[in-house]
């Protein structure tokens, strides 16, 4: 996540705190600029230092280096490795739940990969996964626009995409295609099945087509048929993560529980 070979950071305000909170066992040090002060630059040097973690304040020309971009609000923290899972280990770590789960064939800005992990982790999803060819690293970028995301969430990168959506349905999720010619209609009251992989593909060419072809079901987003014809692939994940959320609230299962036996409902 660096532009230095060997070395690991993570940059921006959310990023640093959510790393921090992991502790040495994530964080390594921290660079601040001298000009960072305000609650968060406070919150951040208190939370490196209640750990025992070296804090560093460094001119912010050299923030700039360390991080790879100016986009880094004045914090960044070097980390020991993130953890990206096997395809086996990323299904022995879901949640028995069987809360949804993402996987990203060929995204490939890391603005929007960073941006659907956030939405993953914001509604509770398990896990994501993408292929390790053909799609964005997960860079600092990535982890900036991720705000925190990558600290919580399980991260696995596959060979095979086609083999991973087929491993997933073993395992008892239902593969949903995010697919512009999708049979299933979003809002048209149609249930989809759960508990749900949701499969979404690169900006501009979709899901492949072998891959399309594993999944269970395609559903799209109705669009209004005036000039903006598609959606950014983040803003589509939100969208269909949340219907897959809300619909399993509604259902006798939530996140692969039945409702009588989930907590969440014990009082209704």
């Amino acid at each position: 996540m660096s532009p230095k070979k060997g070395r690991e950071v993570i940059c921006g305000v959310h990023a640093t705190l959510a790393a921090l909170a992991r502790g040495p066992v994530r964080v390594k040090r921290l660079f601040i600029a001298p000009g960072r002060k305000g609650e968060l630059g406070t919150k951040a040097r208190e939370m490196a230092q209640e750990e025992g973690i070296s804090v560093d304040e460094i001119p912010t020309g050299r923030l700039d280096e360390l991080a790879g971009s100016r986009q880094h609000q004045g914090m960044a923290v070097e980390v020991h490795p993130t953890p990206i899972l096997t395809l086996d280990a990323f299904l022995e770590v879901l949640p028995l739940e069987k809360p949804p789960i993402l996987l990203l064939d060929g995204i490939q800005d890391p603005r929007n990969l960073g941006a659907i992990l956030r939405t993953a982790a914001a509604l509770g999803a398990g896990g994501a996964l993408w292929p390790k060819d053909s799609a964005a690293e997960l860079t600092s970028s990535v982890a900036k626009a991720a705000a925190g995301a990558i600290e919580s969430l399980p991260l696995a990168c596959v060979t095979n995409m086609s083999r991973a959506v087929e491993a997933v349905k073993k395992a008892g999720y239902w593969a949903i295609a995010g697919d512009p010619e999708g049979e299933v209609v979003l809002g048209s009251g149609d249930a989809l099945p759960l508990p749900a992989a949701l499969v979404l593909g690169s900006e501009g060419k979709g899901v492949r087509r072998l891959v399309r072809k594993n999944c269970d079901i395609g559903v799209r987003i109705p669009l209004s048929g005036g000039i903006v014809s598609s959606l950014n692939v983040s803003v589509a994940a939100g969208i269909l993560l949340c219907e897959i959320v809300s619909q399993a609230a509604k259902s006798n299962i939530i996140h692969g529980v039945p409702k009588k036996d989930n907590p969440d409902f014990a009082k209704a």
